[in-house]
């Protein structure tokens, strides 16, 4: 809709909502006016009455109704001012669109950041389930086996010590044998 088809009641909105509650209401009042007679006075009290107990209202229009009702009683004379309940008016709040645009964004801000502490626990569950596993696997594990390869390794590099070693050996046995006898060296 355009801005100027907002109109209902002679009053232009600025919102659709607003319109459409305006309308709503408009349609309430022609039809009150159409079923019942306000003219007369105490008709007018008791529709008035239960509108204003029921917070029926809350546009300008039905306000404006409220009211012509308010002058007919009070012209009648039947009840005072004082006597008479108010119109309530609730608070208005203002929310344009840049209002709705950021909160929007916000939503969408929202959920994102639940799909990634989302993401993040299912992580953090798998990488403790996983470290929990590596603890177990190791404290129930047979150590034995990994002794016995252990000790096959050390085995292994003893014997080649033992064997350079003996060549060392068998080196500097030959360096002294090839040495000539009268050299102090």
């Amino acid at each position: 809709m355009k801005e100027e088809e907002l109109v209902t009641g002679g009053y232009m909105f600025s919102t659709n909502k607003d319109y459409s509650d305006a309308s709503q209401e408009q349609e309430s009042v022609n039809i009150l006016r159409a079923k019942a007679d306000l003219s007369n006075p105490r008709t007018a009290l008791k529709v008035y009455n239960k509108l204003v107990e029921n917070r029926t209202f809350t546009t300008v229009v039905g306000f404006e109704f409220l009211k012509e009702l308010q002058n007919t009683i009070l012209n009648s004379g039947i009840v005072k001012v004082e006597d008479l309940d108010g119109i309530y008016v609730p608070a208005q709040t203002k929310c344009d669109e840049t209002d709705v645009q950021k909160l929007e964004e916000y939503k969408l801000l929202s959920e994102k950041q639940k799909v990634r502490i989302t993401k993040s626990r299912i992580i953090n569950t798998f990488l403790v389930v996983t470290i929990l596993a590596m603890i177990v696997i190791a404290v129930y594990t047979d150590k034995t086996m990994y002794a016995e390869i252990e000790n096959k390794v050390i085995d292994h590099y003893s014997s080649w010590e033992n064997d350079l070693s003996n060549r060392e050996d068998a080196l500097i046995e030959r360096e002294d044998a090839l040495k000539p006898p009268g050299n102090g060296n």
